[in-house]
């Protein structure tokens, strides 16, 4: 089946897209989402970017990495939350780079990511926001996300009582 941008900006063009289609378009959707984001539509854009996510792929990590090079923070932000979907395929450097961005929405959504993808080489990064980031709303983000990022010791057997 050959997916039109048409098709793609019927989803993208509504408030609130239905993005459980857009796995459904497939790989063959992302030229077209690529297009998207490459348009000066920023709200378009931060669709086109989490739809990307939810497709997945090397050609949707590819398309991930240039919506991150965005200059308006709500496609970085969708970028970072998308992340999420990618679970195990996700880029370290990509959510290191959301960590970092100059942009507090964008840290938000990424210290989100960083605690649902449990990795330890975020860590280092999550206590440095914890410690002296300048959004204190963030230095309490990064408290609870470093809780997700410890692992926690073993449950401790109780001997029953006799």
């Amino acid at each position: 089946m050959s997916v039109t941008m048409q098709q793609v900006l019927a989803e993208i063009d509504r408030e609130e897209p239905v993005y459980a289609a857009f796995p459904k378009l497939g790989p063959e959707a992302l030229p077209h989402l690529k297009m998207i984001i490459a348009a000066n539509d920023p709200l378009k854009a931060a669709k086109a970017a989490y739809a990307a996510s939810l497709i997945g792929g090397a050609e949707a990590i590819e398309l991930l990495r240039v919506a991150a090079e965005h200059h308006d923070p709500q496609v970085r932000i969708a970028v970072a939350h998308g992340l999420q979907n990618l679970s195990k395929a996700a880029p370290g450097d990509l959510v290191m780079k959301a960590l970092n961005d100059a942009d507090a929405g964008v840290r938000k959504l990424a210290l989100n990511t960083a605690g649902v993808l449990k990795r330890p080489e975020f860590s280092e990064r999550v206590a440095q926001i914890e410690k002296s980031d300048p959004a204190e709303h963030l230095r309490s983000a990064a408290t609870a996300t470093a809780k997700q990022l410890t692992p926690s010791a073993p449950a401790k057997k109780v001997a029953p009582k006799k």
